[in-house]
C-alpha cells in the first residue's frame, strides 16, 4: 500500500487539476472560444486522472500480494521448523499487568510471593492460538481451550520467572526446564518465549520449545559413569594408603589392649581403686571412638554412593584429608602444612569427592619429589578467598616442578608423568571440581619452588562457620 504522504499527493493532483479544467472551462465561455479547446482540455485532465487512479491501484495491489507473500512465508516458516512453535494470545494478561502497574506493582516477584494464586491466574490468562507441526507431535494436538497450568505441573517456577521476564518489559526469556504433554509425558526442554506485540488487537508471543531429553539422559549417564570412574579411583588410592590405614587404626586398639590390660589388674586388686579404673574405662572409650572415626573415614571414602551436596568448610574437609595422609607422609619424610585463609565462607559440596580431590593432589606431589630425590619435602596445603564468590584452594610443593610442555596436557586422559601412573586421577579430580561449578589448574613452578595445583569453588552463600 502507498504510503500516507504520496495518496495525499495525488489527491491533491486531481483537485487542482478540476479546479485548473474549471478555470479553464470558464475562460473559454467567457473570450467565447471554441468548445474544440475545452474538449481538448478536458480530455487531457481526465487522461491524467485516470493514469494517476491506474498507478494508485497498481501501486495498491502489489502491496497486497507482497503483504500476501510475506504471510505465506511466515506461514511456512512457522508450520515447518523442526522447533515446537505455538503461538499465545496475551492480551489478557497485558491488562492483569496494566492493572498492576496502575495500583503501584512494580515488583512482580515479590507480588506473587504475596498473592501465590495469581501465578495461575497468569496462566489462565494465556490462551493458545496455534501451534505448528512439531509443536503438536511433542505436545498433542488437542490444544485449544487447554490450561497453562497442565502444562507447567512440574516447573511453575519457570512459568513465574517468564512472567516476571515480561513484566520487567524483556522481550525474550529463555530456560533449560520441564514440561508436561497433554499425554502426561514430561520432557525435558529448552523454553523460550518472544514477544510479538499486537497484531489485529491481540497481544502475541511465540513460544519455542526444544526436546534435549536425550541430551540430559546423556549428561545423567556421563555423571554416572564419572563417579563410577571416581570411586574406582578412591578404592585404588585406599589400596596406595593401605599401610597407612593399617597403622592408625592399629594405634587406638593397641591403646584399647593396653587399657583393658591395666583395667584388669586393678580389679585383681583386694581393693580396686575405682578412680584409676574409671580413667582407664574413659581412656579405652576414647580410643574405641578414634579407631571408629578411622574406619567411617575409610568406609566413606570406599562406599559407592550419590554425591550428596551440603554446606561446608573447605578448611575441615581439609583437616580430614590430612588425618588420611599423614602417616605415609610421615614414612617419606615429607612435611605436610595447612595455612586456613581467614573466616573462609561455605562451600557446597559433596565432603567425600572433596576430599578425593585434595588427597591426590598430596599424594601427588609426595611421589613426584619422591621420584626426584627431593630433600627437605614439604607440601603446602592453603585457602584463600581471591573474590567474594569464589573460595580458592591450593597445593603446593618444593619438588622438581612439571616441564612447561606438560602443562597444558596434565589434566588430559592417560596423560601421566609418573613412572607407574595411569593418567587418570587429574581427569577425575578435574570432573569432580568441575561438577561443583569450579574449575581446577596447574603451574609448573610455584613460590616453593616446585609444581602448584589449585581449584576454586563457588561459595554456597551460607553464613561463615563458627
Amino acid at each position: 500500500m502507498l504510503p500516507t504522504e504520496t495518496r495525499q499527493n495525488r489527491v491533491l493532483l486531481w483537485a487542482w487539476g478540476s479546479v485548473a479544467l474549471s478555470l479553464l472551462t470558464l475562460a473559454c465561455l467567457l473570450l467565447e472560444y471554441d468548445f474544440t479547446v475545452i474538449a481538448v482540455a478536458a480530455f487531457l485532465a481526465a487522461t491524467l486522472t485516470l493514469v494517476a487512479a491506474v498507478m494508485d491501484i497498481a501501486a495498491r495491489n502489489k502491496a497486497i500480494a507482497e503483504l500476501e507473500r510475506s504471510e505465506q512465508r511466515y506461514r511456512q516458516l512457522f508450520s515447518r521448523m523442526p522447533i515446537a512453535l505455538r503461538q499465545l494470545d496475551a492480551t489478557k494478561l497485558v491488562v492483569l499487568f496494566r492493572k498492576l502497574r496502575a495500583e503501584g506493582v512494580e515488583d512482580l516477584g515479590s507480588y506473587f510471593d504475596a498473592h501465590p494464586d495469581f501465578l495461575k491466574t497468569c496462566m489462565n490468562a494465556l490462551s493458545f492460538q496455534e501451534a505448528n507441526e512439531r509443536a503438536i507431535q511433542m505436545f498433542g494436538g488437542d490444544y485449544a481451550g487447554r490450561s497453562m497450568s497442565d502444562t507447567w505441573r512440574e516447573r511453575p517456577d519457570t512459568f513465574r520467572r517468564a512472567m516476571e521476564s515480561r513484566f520487567r518489559g524483556e522481550t525474550n526469556f529463555e530456560e533449560e526446564t520441564r514440561m508436561v504433554t497433554w499425554d502426561d509425558r514430561v520432557l525435558d526442554v529448552l523454553f523460550t518465549t518472544a514477544r510479538v506485540g499486537p497484531v489485529n488487537d491481540l497481544e502475541l508471543s511465540l513460544v519455542g520449545t526444544i526436546d534435549i531429553s536425550q541430551r540430559v539422559r546423556a549428561q545423567e549417564r556421563l555423571r554416572q559413569v564419572q563417579g563410577e570412574f571416581a570411586h574406582a579411583a578412591r578404592i585404588s588410592m585406599l589400596g596406595e594408603l593401605t599401610a597407612s590405614i593399617a597403622h592408625e587404626v592399629n594405634q587406638p586398639l593397641a591403646a584399647i589392649t593396653t587399657n583393658a590390660a591395666a583395667g584388669l589388674r586393678w580389679l585383681n586388686r583386694p581393693n580396686p581403686d575405682m578412680a584409676e579404673l574409671r580413667k582407664v574405662i574413659e581412656n579405652t572409650a576414647t580410643d574405641a571412638r578414634r579407631a571408629a572415626s578411622i574406619v567411617a573415614r575409610v568406609h566413606g571414602m570406599a562406599t559407592r554412593k550419590a554425591p550428596e551436596r551440603i554446606p561446608l568448610s573447605l578448611d575441615d574437609v581439609v583437616r580430614e584429608a590430612m588425618l588420611f595422609l599423614r602417616h605415609e607422609l610421615e614414612s617419606h619424610d615429607v612435611a605436610i602444612q595447612h595455612r586456613p585463609g581467614p573466616a573462609t565462607p561455605l562451600v557446597l559440596g559433596d565432603r567425600t569427592q572433596l576430599q578425593q580431590v585434595i588427597v591426590n593432589l598430596a599424594i601427588n606431589a609426595m611421589q613426584a619429589m619422591i621420584q626426584a630425590g627431593t630433600e627437605g619435602c614439604r607440601i603446602i596445603i592453603a585457602t584463600t578467598s581471591p573474590e567474594e564468590s569464589t573460595i580458592c584452594c591450593s597445593v603446593e610443593d618444593n619438588g622438581p616442578g612439571i616441564d612447561t610442555e606438560h602443562v597444558g596436557r596434565l589434566f588430559d586422559s592417560f596423560f601421566t608423568t609418573k613412572e607407574s601412573g595411569m593418567g587418570m586421577g587429574l581427569p577425575i579430580c578435574r570432573s569432580i571440581v568441575e561438577s561443583h561449578g569450579g574449575r581446577i589448574n596447574a603451574e609448573g613452578k610455584g613460590a616453593e619452588g616446585g609444581a602448584r595445583f589449585w581449584f576454586t569453588l563457588p561459595i554456597s552463600g551460607s553464613t561463615h562457620p563458627g
